[in-house]
Order: C-alpha cells, then sequence, then structure tokens
C-alpha cells in the first residue's frame, strides 16, 4: 500500500512546470510568436466574421431576412469546415493546407461583401467562408502540437489558444469601432481578409519538420476539435 501512494505522489507532486520562457528559448521562439500571431489573426477573422455579417451584409444591400440568411450559410459552412479540412489533409501536407484554407478564405471574405448583388451567389460564398474560416481554425489546432516537444506542448498550445481569444474578444470591438467611424461593409471584410492573410504568412514562416502527422492522427484531431 505504501508504495501505491508513493507512486501516485510522485506523479502529483514532481510533475515538472513548464513556464514561459521555456516557450521563447532554446529555438522555440520563432515557432512560439509565429504560432501566436497565426492563432490571433485567424480568431480576429474568425470572429470578425461570425460576429458581424448579419449587420455588414444589412448594411451592404441585403434585406434583414437576407442578411440573416447570410448568417445560417455561415453556420452550415462551419459545420462542414473541419470535416472538409480533415479530408483534405489525408492526402496533402497538413501545413499547405492551412496555408490553402487561409488565403481562400481570405478571398473568400473579401468577396462576399462583393456579391451581394445575387443572393444566390452570396449564400454560396457565405457557406464557402463559413468553412474555410472554421477549417483555418481546426487547423491551427493539429499543426501546432507538432511543434514542440512532449514537455512544452500543453503549454505551448495553452498560450496560443490564450493568444487566439485575444484576437477573438478584439475584433467585434475593433470592428465596432471602425464601423463608428464609417468605414463601410467592404472596407472592413477587405481588412479582415488581410488580417487573417498575415496567419497564412506566419504558417508559411514556421520552422519545418514539425507538422508532418500521420493522416490518421489528423482526422482524429479534427474530429475533437469540431
Amino acid at each position: 500500500d505504501t508504495g501505491a501512494d508513493t507512486g501516485t505522489d510522485t506523479g502529483t507532486d514532481t510533475a515538472p512546470r513548464v513556464r514561459l520562457s521555456a516557450l521563447l528559448t532554446g529555438g522555440q521562439h520563432r515557432s512560439t510568436l509565429l504560432v501566436w500571431l497565426a492563432f490571433f489573426c485567424t480568431m480576429f477573422g474568425f470572429y470578425f466574421v461570425n460576429s458581424w455579417t448579419p449587420t455588414l451584409l444589412a448594411d451592404a444591400g441585403l434585406s434583414s431576412d437576407q442578411a440573416a440568411g447570410g448568417g445560417i450559410a455561415l453556420a452550415i459552412g462551419g459545420a462542414l469546415g473541419s470535416i472538409l479540412y480533415g479530408v483534405v489533409t489525408a492526402r496533402a501536407d497538413q501545413r499547405l493546407v492551412l496555408i490553402g484554407f487561409t488565403l481562400l478564405a481570405a478571398v473568400a471574405m473579401a468577396t462576399l461583401v462583393l456579391s451581394t448583388a445575387v443572393l444566390v451567389v452570396a449564400l454560396f460564398v457565405g457557406v464557402l467562408v463559413g468553412a474555410l474560416v472554421n477549417g483555418c481554425v481546426a487547423g491551427l489546432y493539429t499543426v501546432t502540437p507538432a511543434l514542440y516537444g512532449t514537455r512544452t506542448r500543453g503549454t505551448g498550445m495553452g498560450w496560443a489558444i490564450g493568444i487566439g481569444r485575444i484576437g477573438a474578444i478584439l475584433a467585434p470591438l475593433v470592428t465596432g469601432r471602425l464601423v463608428d467611424a464609417d468605414w463601410g461593409a467592404t472596407q472592413l471584410y477587405v481588412g479582415a481578409a488581410l488580417v487573417l492573410s498575415v496567419s497564412a504568412i506566419a504558417v508559411a514562416l514556421l520552422p519545418r519538420g514539425g507538422s508532418a502527422r500521420p493522416a490518421g492522427a489528423t482526422r482524429r484531431a479534427v474530429t475533437v476539435r469540431a
């Protein structure tokens, strides 16, 4: 009994506590800062789209019901985004797929507000935006863990998610301020698309060799996130 108790206490009390400094030293600083930038920009774009799309589509000329339909289109796309990312990464490199999703999401966001003249097109683009942006989030959750060793992985993911939440909080606040400053829907969507593009650049600059995980592992990770 004593031996069993000792083993339990040892596993709980002597587990090493990883400090933030471990993510910013020993060659990890580049990966950490780039991942933080990618999470911040991606979550900024994600929450901009999901918080402001119905309002901005109405400002762009759609009726209230049509603008609400745009929000529904985003939700439908979002439900498919993680699945789509998992299917594509089963056949291609995760990092390249994430970069592609991010760039396509930026283009689709900029296109959404320009497509309101034809409702069917706007709704289709809305589904596409929802799928791609959600795929970007799923992609970051699968690419990031492989950048860290076992000891620092949990801390690295925790800080990346925390930085992403800052972007999520700022997106609707900054957008509200810009709306008050008379920014139009087109300016806002193009601006958010540019922010999202920065995430693609950050992912592209991540050190190579950390993101090649088995396709099965990718699908499991994406499924859990979804």
